[in-house]
């Protein structure tokens, strides 16, 4: 699979996010990466997608063999795979915005509160410049996305409780709906099946185009 290329003005709108070196520990992470994987993307991963896309659907991280491999959000591994393959059933290729909250690859997969919270600049401004856009729903992959969308808007989270195919109407008018993360651990326990990840897509699809 080929890794990203931005063209000239992708690679300007995103600079400072290019660049960003906030987390040392996820620093030092990249440069060990470069030389054990010197073919991968190995930088923050910027969102993919239409800007003027009616659903952003928004996801926790890049996975080592996905978006830190490709440079595209949900691209490359099991997540990845199983999103696009709910996309095409839906003929949504192409027609939505995806990005993550933490920017860059986690160490043992788990994210920090502190390494998400430097990172939570990025998001805010993504989701404004969605609303911004006319944006409708979004769809957060995961309870994490789900908090972090939440607080970048500005709303409370007690008013809000995540649960898989839970749909909030948020004020804007704005869809904020929800499920389990497609992670491979969630697939093969069971705790998500494609077709309820597809299911809870399919809604948020539908409010997208609905207002």
């Amino acid at each position: 699979m080929s890794v990203r290329i931005l063209n000239a003005a992708e690679a300007s709108e995103h600079a400072a996010l290019l660049k960003c070196r906030r987390c040392p520990a996820l620093r030092h992470q990249f440069a060990k990466l470069r030389i054990t994987y010197p073919d991968f993307w190995n930088l923050p991963v910027v969102p993919s997608g239409p800007r003027s896309a009616p659903l952003l659907i928004v996801g926790l991280a890049p996975g080592l063999q996905g978006a830190n491999r490709t440079g595209v959000p949900f691209e490359g591994d099991a997540s990845g795979n199983l999103l696009q393959a709910a996309l095409e059933r839906l003929n949504l290729v192409g027609q939505v915005r995806i990005t993550n909250v933490l920017k860059c690859l986690p160490r043992q997969n788990k994210p920090t509160t502190a390494e998400l919270n430097r990172c939570h600049g990025y998001i805010e401004q993504e989701l404004k410049d969605f609303t911004g856009q006319g944006g409708h729903a979004i769809f957060a992959v995961g309870r994490v996305a789900h908090e972090r969308v939440l607080k970048a808007l500005g709303f409370k989270q007690s008013k809000f409780a995540f649960a898989h195919g839970a749909v909030h109407e948020l004020p804007g008018p704005l869809w904020l709906i929800d499920t389990y993360h497609c992670s491979r651990y969630n697939t093969q326990t069971g705790r998500i099946t494609p077709a309820m990840f597809e299911d809870a897509l399919s809604c948020a699809a539908r409010l997208a185009v609905a207002i």
